[in-house]
């Protein structure tokens, strides 16, 4: 006899396009293609994947309409867990950070693409009802807390041990993800 999984999950990676897609602000683009091939061996069949095609602060429609699509022709049956992969600018570097919820649970920290996600979840009424979870992965943050420092800061490419620390996080953010479809006496980890 198989086990039934809890929940299934819909794996949402945001993060910018074009020019701005190795940026440290795509931290969760980086982190989904790290974990992508551990997911087939961990988590089948209960879970999607899919990346943003926007920019960042523009990922809430596209990501509902996706999401949506994935609840019509979800044959499980089961509960649904939204899994929000994104870069956490006031992390160390590789970091992981898992917070359940939205903004009345914990701080979205100002960061606008989980903003944009958020008022679009709410707008379509799928949140509170749909249970989410960002997972944050750490980019480091510059000493200059100038908007301008900040926004070259993580429109830096990402490269050597930057990209290495977001990779080696990958195993990690799939015990994470497996403990949710499965169920874990542990609850959410951390790291």
């Amino acid at each position: 006899m198989s086990r039934v999984p809890l929940r299934s999950l819909f794996i949402a990676s945001i993060g910018n396009p074009g020019k701005y897609r190795n940026t440290r602000h795509s931290a969760g683009h980086i982190l989904l293609e790290a974990i992508a091939p551990l997911l087939s061996t961990h988590l089948p069949p209960v879970y999607t994947t899919w990346q943003s095609p926007s920019y960042m602060n523009e990922s809430g429609k596209k990501l509902i309409r996706e999401l949506e699509s994935y609840k019509r022709n979800d044959t499980l049956s089961t509960p649904l867990t939204l899994v929000i992969l994104h870069d956490e600018l006031e992390k160390p570097l590789g970091k992981i950070v898992v917070k359940r919820g939205g903004p009345e649970k914990a701080s979205l920290r100002g960061h606008n693409g989980l903003k944009d996600i958020f008022r679009w979840l709410e707008k379509k009424q799928m949140y509170p009802a749909l249970s989410v979870l960002r997972v944050g992965v750490g980019i480091g943050r510059p000493e200059s807390r100038s908007p301008e420092d900040v926004s070259n800061y993580v429109l830096a490419a990402m490269e050597g041990r930057e990209l290495e620390a977001v990779k080696r996080a990958a195993t990690f953010v799939v015990d994470t993800l497996v403990e949710e479809a499965w169920g874990s006496e542990k609850g959410i980890p951390t790291r």
